[in-house]
């Protein structure tokens, strides 16, 4: 006889190798999939439409198990935790609009979340991406004018028969060594890029020390906290919104946040609040070194959090903090775009210009001595 408790032990298990879905895949079903419970679809009718809709999508595979995970009689928090795509705050979310029959308002507050947590991240990546992705077309152009433009320049310099300047001479070893190195130098390049990113993956020092370090940096450190402060508020709003006990907000939080220094804060300021201290005395207090001499959480911040305990509107004030930190977020990514790109000109013409003016040293030099 077949034991069924088997046959739903095997389903928990996805059959599936998930390719990653995009956080806009992930709105675009929390959404279609709130408006089919709200009008009073079944959950496994809704599950099965939104795949029909979401057939040609990374998402898929994951949808169809979905389905076949509540089918066997699983909750739909466990059958979203199955597939491990989905992270702990969703299914925490999912598990108490299930237990308070609000489904469909909590799937809603994921998506409105989920949109609006993407679009601060884009202007994030784009804030950072832009300078880099700047200069690296740049170093190619300059790669380019080293290993096909200045050699011409050699011909003409050779012909002169007299001493060159002292700049020019360095251009033209430049590009007399990145003609002949170049390919080796390269290479070297990316097996050690490759290497650092290996064991970064695989070194919790690492990680950590890099977490530190992004919050000390100039410019970068502002953009860090904010990014992270904007998750945490609004995140920790939304939990304790939904019903969820502060320390399995903060268990969850630490698994939320980006930057590993918050992560560890928030089970430091978890492990107090255990203790029996409030919400504001332990993220005021931060037992972990590093956080506090970082000062993760501003004065403003935790002064809000503690009015809001005393006076019984944590989730209102953490709502209006959130808010505020979105905000001042959006302001810092606008603020360093516009400090960027000014500042990437005069670079990139200086290093241009330089190249240029070293070149034509030796003419001007000729001119003036005919």
């Amino acid at each position: 006889m077949v034991d069924p408790l088997a046959h739903t032990q095997v389903q928990l298990v996805p059959t599936t190798a998930y390719k990653r879905a995009s956080h806009q895949q992930l709105c675009e079903f929390t959404r279609q999939l709130a408006t089919l419970i709200g009008a009073g679809v079944p959950l496994l009718q809704s599950l099965d439409t939104v795949y029909q809709g979401m057939k040609t999508q990374t998402l898929a595979p994951v949808i169809r198990d979905l389905h076949a995970h509540v089918s066997v009689g699983l909750s739909f928090q466990a059958a979203l935790q199955a597939t491990g795509v989905f992270d702990r705050m969703y299914c925490q979310m999912v598990a108490a609009g299930e237990l308070a029959g609000t489904l469909d308002d909590m799937l809603n507050r994921l998506a409105y979340q989920t949109e609006k947590h993407e679009r601060l991240m884009r202007k994030l990546k784009a804030a950072m991406v832009y300078p880099v992705a700047v200069l690296l077309i740049a170093a190619v152009v300059v790669a380019v004018i080293l290993i096909w433009v200045v050699p011409v320049f050699q011909s003409i310099f050779d012909s002169f028969g007299a001493q060159l300047p002292a700049p020019t001479r360095f251009i033209l070893n430049m590009s007399a060594g990145l003609a002949h190195w170049g390919v080796p130098i390269l290479l070297a390049a990316l097996c050690i890029g490759f290497s650092v990113r290996h064991h970064y993956q695989r070194s919790d020092n690492w990680q950590w020390q890099m977490a530190v370090w992004s919050l000390r940096v100039p410019f970068i450190s502002g953009l860090i906290r904010s990014a992270n402060l904007a998750v945490w508020t609004r995140c920790l709003a939304m939990l304790c919104q939904s019903g969820i006990a502060l320390l399995d907000a903060l268990e969850v939080l630490a698994g939320v946040c980006h930057n590993r220094v918050y992560a560890m804060a928030c089970l430091d300021i978890r492990q107090s609040v255990l203790r029996g201290s409030s919400l504001a005395a332990s993220m005021d207090n931060l037992g972990n070194e590093s956080a506090e001499r970082l000062r993760l959480f501003p004065a403003l911040l935790v002064q809000m959090i503690d009015i809001g305990e005393q006076s019984g509107t944590l989730i209102h004030l953490l709502s209006k903090a959130a808010d505020a930190q979105e905000f001042t977020l959006e302001q810092r990514i606008m603020g360093l775009t516009q400090l960027i790109e000014p500042l990437l000109v005069v670079v990139l013409g200086g290093v241009v210009g330089g190249m240029v003016v070293a070149l034509y040293l030796p003419v001007f030099q000729l001119g003036q001595v005919m």
